[in-house]
């Protein structure tokens, strides 16, 4: 029986059947299990707005509102990405023209050779040779999880061993 927004009370199970369907469609559309997850809501939400029924269980029109979700999600990516590439340089272009000072440049290097070599090896990768934690994980072999432990971690490291030398106390971690 329709209610008052014009759908009809559907079979729970008729609506598990496409909530499978989609969420195994996007994750093969996207790499992100997070933003998998969020499209799939997303896509569930314009399924709602809809006045009809049948829209529900049409998996086209769930597939084709899901790839459109896909698209976008790409193209907000692509443009995000493009503004802080922009940004970075512009705040590189500002940095060039003040002094460089070698002395806190050799510190900081040492500190680096002064951590465990998968502290050391992750630092290096990310900010040496600007390797996104998903591509060290890929040469290094391990999960992206540990990476990104790696890289808190030896920072967090660093960021006491300057406050040590400064006399400041270190926070917890």
């Amino acid at each position: 029986m329709p209610d008052e927004r014009g759908t009809a009370d559907l079979d729970p199970e008729a609506y598990a059947e496409q909530d499978r369907f989609l969420r195994v469609l996007l994750r093969r559309l996207v790499a992100d299990a997070h933003l998998a997850e969020d499209l799939a809501q997303e896509t569930w939400l314009a399924a709602l707005r809809q006045s009809a029924a049948s829209m529900f269980l049409q998996r086209m029109w769930l597939g084709t509102v899901a790839k459109n979700f896909v698209l976008q999600a790409a193209r907000g990516k692509v443009r995000r990405l493009a503004r802080e590439r922009s940004t970075a340089r512009s705040i590189i272009d500002q940095q060039e023209d003040l002094p460089v000072d070698d002395v806190l440049r050799q510190r900081l290097l040492a500190a680096i050779d002064g951590l465990d070599a998968p502290y050391r090896t992750a630092i290096r990768m990310r900010f040496f040779d600007d390797l996104p934690p998903t591509l060290i994980a890929e040469r290094l072999g391990a999960p992206v999880e540990t990476v990104r432990t790696r890289l808190k971690r030896g920072l967090s490291m660093l960021r006491a061993r300057f406050l040590i030398e400064r006399g400041s106390r270190p926070e917890p971690p």
